[in-house]
């Protein structure tokens, strides 16, 4: 495969301008507005990708070489860029403006701003395929997500079920009381260390009264959208130990199939001994203190449930009779970043419940990272020369003899994947990651993943987390931590973990692509021999 046609203008432009692009536009459009010196329309078909590896593939099929190009192709996402987390700029509104077709990843990969400014701005009668979700018909397989991570304490996020997803939509969770001795928040930790917050306690504008020895706080503390049948990760922060509730409603996007949330109380305990709660709460109560769990906008019913995934079978549990424990373990200080000073000074004291998983993973049943997976992008290859075909006819013969050349490269990318971790050693074919995308290349390749580690800035693993992370290394044999590739430098935490441990940390592609890895191809070998090096 060649590089990009013309991604690689996109991100040079980008590159150049930096933030002022965004500023810079908005000026001249509203200086414009009403004239005829607009954007000439580029000619040619037009095709945007949302991410670096799906824009590759389709510039393979349409313009595998400057003259025998039969469209231009760019990607929204540009390289380094977190899918999951991208938000689009107003250049992005323009290329899908003018767009023919448009690539995306689906299986809830992108942020959903992204996947609206796609379906908002594409002109009648273009092409939009979300390519994982329609793999399976050309072969490609699907694995759903199964998080039984072994957490010694809560792993604790957001859910919506109940409802078919196929139809759109969105859910807004918000916080309208927060009572405890402390502040308390709810945040994402993106891939590179900026947090997003979801709800404060101490949010602007919120009224406080003083209730016996705690605060209330009241009034709009913050939420976050979550689309349809989907599930999201959040860190949860607590500044002082004792008992709190958050009372929590969900209100759909109009819908008349779903019910709302109305305002539920959640209880946790943190620092301090559970049962004194439990206790006054009910006999039936109980205490969840370890492992994943969701609070769950039960759609179908109009209720708020706590979701446990034990053995990839889910309970529920009703919020108003269970506790949520907070161990003294999860105490840490905050980091020198200024990200968290809404939670104190550095240095200062806070029970955290980490999100385990970096970034902002929103995700619904099925894993989207389909391209770790050679085979699913050979399907993937497939649907892209039909969808394109289907907009430009006369093009047909040009891109069936790409895609062959392409899935020509593809077997033999896969084939030299097979040869390099077939021969790989038993303890080497163990991985414990720091990103939860890998389950398509453990699948195909035979690979296991034996953990995961939580790489967060301020997120310090704990004695059992570390305990239990040297027995996985001594019984699985692991001689290698894998972080996704670049943020290594933003986690010394796992360097401490890896020395600790007696093993490497080591870096793998996961979502995007890059000077060293510019193509699909490129990224997967890079990653079989970083595997390679770092098992021995």
């Amino acid at each position: 495969m060649q590089p990009y046609c013309c991604w690689h203008v996109n991100a040079a432009l980008r590159k150049t301008l930096g933030p002022r692009l965004a500023a810079t536009v908005a000026a001249l459009t509203l200086t414009l507005t009403g004239c005829a010196a607009t954007p000439a329309q580029p000619e040619g078909l037009q095709v945007v990708a949302s991410t670096g590896v799906l824009a590759n593939l389709a510039t393979a099929i349409a313009c595998p070489a400057a003259d025998a190009c039969r469209a231009q192709v760019s990607s929204l996402v540009p390289p380094g860029a977190d899918p999951h987390s991208y938000e689009p700029s107003l250049r992005d509104v323009r290329d899908v403006a003018y767009a023919d077709v448009a690539f995306t990843n689906g299986l809830l990969l992108e942020r959903q701003k992204l996947v609206k400014t796609v379906e908002a701005n594409l002109p009648a009668g273009a092409q939009s395929v979300a390519v994982a979700e329609n793999i399976e018909s050309y072969g490609g397989q699907l694995i759903p997500i199964v998080e039984d991570a072994s957490l010694d304490s809560l792993w604790l996020g957001l859910r919506t079920e109940g409802v078919d997803s196929t139809q759109g939509g969105e859910v807004r969770f918000e916080v309208s009381r927060v009572l405890g001795p402390g502040q308390a928040s709810a945040f994402i930790t993106g891939t590179f260390g900026a947090v997003e917050m979801v709800a404060n306690s101490a949010a602007r504008g919120a009224e406080i009264n003083q209730v016996d020895d705690a605060s209330e706080a009241t009034g709009d503390l913050g939420g976050t959208d979550l689309p349809l049948q989907a599930h999201t990760h959040l860190s949860w922060a607590f500044t002082q130990p004792g008992f709190y509730e958050f009372d929590i409603s969900a209100a759909p996007s109009s819908d008349d199939r779903l019910q709302g949330v109305k305002p539920t109380t959640v209880h946790f305990a943190v620092g301090i001994d559970p049962a004194p709660l439990a206790a006054r709460l009910g006999e039936s109560t109980q205490v969840l203190g370890a492992g994943h769990a969701d609070l769950t906008a039960q759609l179908g019913e109009g209720k708020l449930s706590i979701r446990t995934d034990g053995d990839g079978e889910p309970t529920y549990y009703d919020p108003e009779s269970t506790v949520l424990a907070v161990p003294s373990r999860t105490l840490q200080e905050l980091p020198a970043g200024s990200q968290y000073r809404f939670l104190g000074k550095p240095g200062s004291q806070v029970y955290l419940l980490a999100q385990a998983v970096l970034g902002k993973h929103v995700h619904g049943e099925i894993d989207p990272h389909i391209w770790h997976s050679a085979p699913n992008m050979m399907a993937a290859a497939q649907l892209m020369r039909d969808t394109l075909i289907s907009a430009d006819p006369a093009g047909a013969k040009d891109y069936r003899a790409n895609t062959e050349a392409l899935l020509a490269e593809l077997a033999r990318t896969d084939t030299e994947l097979r040869q390099v971790y077939g021969q790989l050693p038993d303890t080497a074919r163990n991985l414990i990651t720091t990103h939860d995308g890998y389950r398509y290349l453990a699948s195909e390749y035979g690979l296991t993943i034996a953990g995961y580690v939580s790489p967060g800035p301020g997120v310090e693993p704990s004695i059992q987390q570390r305990e239990r992370l040297r027995r996985t290394i001594e019984d699985a044999g692991v001689t290698a931590l894998y972080t996704e590739n670049g943020i290594l430098s933003r986690t010394p935490v796992l360097e401490q973990v890896g020395e600790e441990a007696g093993v490497q940390v080591c870096q793998l592609y996961s979502d995007a692509l890059d000077a060293q890895a510019p193509t699909y191809s490129a990224m997967m070998l890079r990653n079989a021999q970083t595997v390679a090096e770092c098992g021995q």
